[in-house]
């Protein structure tokens, strides 16, 4: 009777400690499908901010275009008559409008931009289990980074950061990965 209990226990033990690694393995493939969501996020913000920027310069070349119209028109106009007039205020009122519409576009995606950043940061802070470290920054891991150069560039301990972060394994961090880095 004794040794079936002490082998019941034994195998509830073993049992329960079973659930603990995969309720951590659990905790972990969640985190990590989070990070990698976070991950994507800053990916099509950037991919944004590139199209963003040729489109601007694309604006750019055009207002520069009317510009230079603008003046060459300006210039036939002091040695001949009036007939241009009406063409160069036509030309004016396209490149403010050009101008304004530049301006308007880029306001628009920049307060896009930075209400994004805003969500994934507040994600990332809300996300954080550990309120030990209630200041710091955000560091997205670029190529060739270790947490050890990381850690030397922030001056704080790779323990602090692995500790913060809930690092499973230190030596898997990924480019693109979003590590918050404590003060």
């Amino acid at each position: 009777m004794k040794l079936t209990s002490i082998i019941t226990i034994f195998m509830a033990l073993i049992l329960f400690s079973g659930c603990q690694t995969t309720q951590s393995q659990q905790k972990e493939k969640q985190r990590k499908l989070w990070e990698d969501s976070q991950s994507r996020r800053v990916v099509d913000i950037e991919q944004r901010l590139f199209e963003l920027e040729r489109s601007l310069a694309l604006n750019k070349r055009q207002q520069d275009s009317l510009d230079r119209r603008l003046t060459v028109i300006e210039n036939s106009m002091a040695s001949t008559s009036g007939n241009y007039k009406s063409e160069v205020e036509a030309l004016r009122k396209e490149l403010n409008s050009v101008r304004g519409a530049s301006d308007k576009k880029m306001n628009i995606i920049m307060d896009e931009m930075a209400k994004e950043n805003q969500r994934i940061l507040q994600s990332i802070r809300s996300s954080r289990g550990n309120t030990a470290y209630a200041q710091g920054y955000e560091h997205v891991v670029t190529s060739g980074e270790s947490l050890s150069t990381i850690a030397r560039e922030y001056k704080v301990t790779v323990d602090a950061i692995v500790e913060v972060n809930e690092l499973a394994n230190p030596n898997a961090i990924r480019v693109g990965q979003i590590l918050f880095i404590p003060q």
